[in-house]
This record gives structure tokens, C-alpha cells and sequence, in this order.
């Protein structure tokens, strides 16, 4: 009985162990590149952005160029808070009088 409850803790801990684990080798990225325009008339890029992952731009951006393969979700505010607007795969948008500072894909 007493190798029945430690062969069944030690199945539990390995499976507990391969759930913990097995999520952080499996952050996926997405192909392609973001770009985002700044307030200024330039253009920054983020290329395979990490599903999951808040990119702050470096500054305000009018408008974006999601060319990557996954759907985009664009924040007002940095730290992917604030007032968040949808940005399809493959599509881009120039905004109004909305500003994005972070994006967060997938």
C-alpha cells in the first residue's frame, strides 16, 4: 500500500511539474512585423512580437500596419491598459483623435 501512495505522489508531482513547465517552453510568436506610427511622422517596428507580451511604442503612434499573422490588441495607455482597440491580422488602421501607446498580440 505504502509503494501505491508514494509511486502515485511522485505521478502527481511529475504531472504537476510538466504542466508548470510545459507552459513556459510553449509561449508562441508571431510571425511577421507591427509597425506602428509615431506622432512625429516616423515609424517603429516590432518583428515576431511574444504572444502574450505588452509592448510599450517609445512613443504615441496615429496608426498601425499589423502584417503579422496573429490579431493585435492596441492600448491608449502604456502597460496595455487604458482604452484597447482590436487590430486584425494582416490589416492596418490609421486612428482619429485615439492615440495608442502599448499592443499586446494573440
Amino acid at each position: 500500500m505504502k509503494l501505491k501512495n508514494a509511486a502515485r505522489a511522485v505521478l502527481t508531482a511529475s504531472a504537476a511539474l510538466l504542466l508548470v513547465t510545459g507552459t513556459a517552453f510553449s509561449a508562441h510568436a508571431a510571425t511577421g512585423t507591427f509597425v506602428f506610427d509615431r506622432i512625429d511622422g516616423t515609424h517603429g517596428a516590432i518583428s515576431n512580437p511574444t504572444d502574450g507580451v505588452c509592448y510599450d511604442f517609445d512613443m504615441p503612434a496615429f496608426g498601425a500596419d499589423n502584417q503579422t499573422d496573429t490579431d493585435a490588441v492596441v492600448f491608449d495607455t502604456y502597460g496595455c491598459s487604458g482604452t484597447a482597440q482590436v487590430l486584425p491580422k494582416r490589416t492596418g488602421e490609421t486612428w482619429g483623435a485615439y492615440r495608442a501607446e502599448s499592443v499586446r498580440f494573440g
